[in-house]
């Protein structure tokens, strides 16, 4: 095999383009303060590594050519380039950039929220986007905030069963909790409990119907959304949603309720299944919810409607 230097020789078209290359690469004003701060670099070692100059020239340092993670234009996507000089030899290094550190703090706040079938308003919900035009409605956004800090401080609380009819932004109050605790770095599941229900069904068949409730049970915080909606089976209360509850009480763990019935209404829910009326099991169901959270009525008009 012939030498580089041969091959060079008997192609001086493309020692001119390297020779150009170089020059263009040494011309720059980020090489140039490299050089300056390291005058023990030798054109020997300019020529062994002029390839690393070069993918160091072409990038953007700090951000400075990039508007976010996603236009990224750098060899390693978010990371900034560094020149070092080490065994007589230039090399590169990287290091995370703002942008990248901005989109891993963002995908990190993503994890606070785990959502089962939850609409991507309820997801973007805020406290400080809840209407508060009845007295009402404020001392549910004051509690709500209350909790959400008596949480992050780990202090004991029970959550929040808010009722009322539809539409009135009972789900977006849960929404809005959810991503006040996100901010304060707490976890939380979400779900819209029938269809949790029939996703657990699913599990039978693939046998992940233990880990999936065992995963809702366990979690920091919990928030059941539309409860008193699903198609209520005596497996639903006595297999589910009872031990559910029950274990969330016995280890005192924040759970949050929107429903559209009142306590009076929920207890009839749970008394009547196709087993016919079993007013001791809707007794004990209430018990164990009136032990987790405090009762919050929301009136007002069908903002779905308005």
């Amino acid at each position: 095999m012939k030498p580089f230097s041969a091959f060079l020789k008997e192609n001086p078209g493309l020692q001119a383009r390297i020779d150009q290359v170089k020059q263009e690469t040494l011309n720059d004003d980020e090489i140039r303060a490299f050089l300056m701060e390291h005058p023990d670099v030798t054109d020997e070692m300019i020529d062994k590594d002029l390839s690393i100059l070069q993918e160091y020239k072409d990038q953007s340092k700090m951000c400075g050519r990039c508007q976010s993670y996603g236009t990224c234009i750098n060899f390693v996507k978010g990371h900034t380039p560094m020149l070092y000089v080490e065994d007589k030899r230039i090399k590169i290094a990287y290091s995370p950039c703002p942008n990248k550190k901005v989109y891993d703090e963002e995908l990190k706040m993503k994890e606070y929220v785990t959502a089962m079938h939850v609409p991507y308003e309820i997801l973007n919900a805020k406290i400080d986007a809840v209407d508060l035009e009845t007295s009402e409605r404020l001392n549910i956004v004051r509690q709500a905030i209350q909790i959400c800090n008596d949480i992050a401080a780990g202090k004991p609380t029970k959550g929040m069963y808010i009722h009322g009819s539809f539409g009135t932004g009972k789900s977006f109050i849960l929404g809005a909790i959810a991503n006040q605790l996100k901010e304060k770095h707490v976890y939380t599941t979400i779900f819209y409990v029938p269809e949790f229900i029939r996703e657990l069904k699913s599990g039978f068949n693939d046998n992940t119907f233990e880990q999936k409730l065992d995963r809702v049970k366990k979690s920091p915080v919990l928030m059941l959304d539309d409860i008193g909606a699903e198609d209520l089976t005596p497996w639903v209360r006595d297999e589910v949603l009872g031990p559910l509850l029950h274990h969330r009480m016995m280890n005192q763990l924040p759970t949050f309720f929107s429903s559209n019935f009142n306590l009076e209404e929920l207890e009839h829910h749970f008394a009547n299944t196709r087993n016919g009326v079993e007013k001791t099991k809707a007794l004990r169901m209430m018990e164990r919810l009136y032990a987790l959270a405090n009762v919050y009525q929301l009136s007002g008009k069908n903002y779905r409607r308005s």
